[in-house]
């Protein structure tokens, strides 16, 4: 086992979400009117659509009271709407409006950038490659925490 943090992957893979994190924060404060955490849950929003507040927390790996505060800042800049689920009253389900649903294309364009920043001289093959083995590991710790 390696004790030098420069080849511990799992030190690698927090450190490249990190400075990846901060490049997109870079990039997107000139050209969105978002932060990067109000475009993760209007990404994650898209991918998977309506859904309860609690669960969206939870995918975002923040603390329900953070996701409450974070969506009352995005509902009051009509970014989301939050309403009762017909099935379960106690239950806020979160969906987007059509200005979140406008803004998610620059959003993933900012994301495309510093993608191709991040991967700058990768050959397309070896930049493929790279993503199959990181959903790989992400599968193989998936079914391990997910249980």
């Amino acid at each position: 086992m390696t004790t030098d943090l420069e080849k511990r992957f799992g030190f690698l893979i927090v450190d490249v979400g990190r400075l990846y994190g901060k490049r997109y924060d870079e990039l997107a404060k000139s050209s969105l009117e978002l932060t990067r955490a109000q475009c993760r849950m209007i990404a994650y929003l898209a991918h998977y659509g309506p859904i309860n507040q609690a669960s969206l927390a939870e995918r975002l790996e923040v603390a329900p009271i953070s996701a409450g505060r974070l969506l009352e800042r995005m509902e009051e800049s009509g970014w989301v709407v939050r309403e009762a689920n017909p099935d379960d009253r106690r239950e806020l389900r979160v969906s987007l409006t059509p200005k979140a649903a406008g803004v998610l294309t620059s959003a993933r364009r900012v994301g495309d950038e510093v993608q191709n920043e991040a991967l700058a001289g990768f050959t397309p093959e070896e930049a493929e490659q790279f993503g199959e083995m990181l959903q790989r590991v992400r599968a193989n710790l998936g079914l391990l925490v997910e249980r």
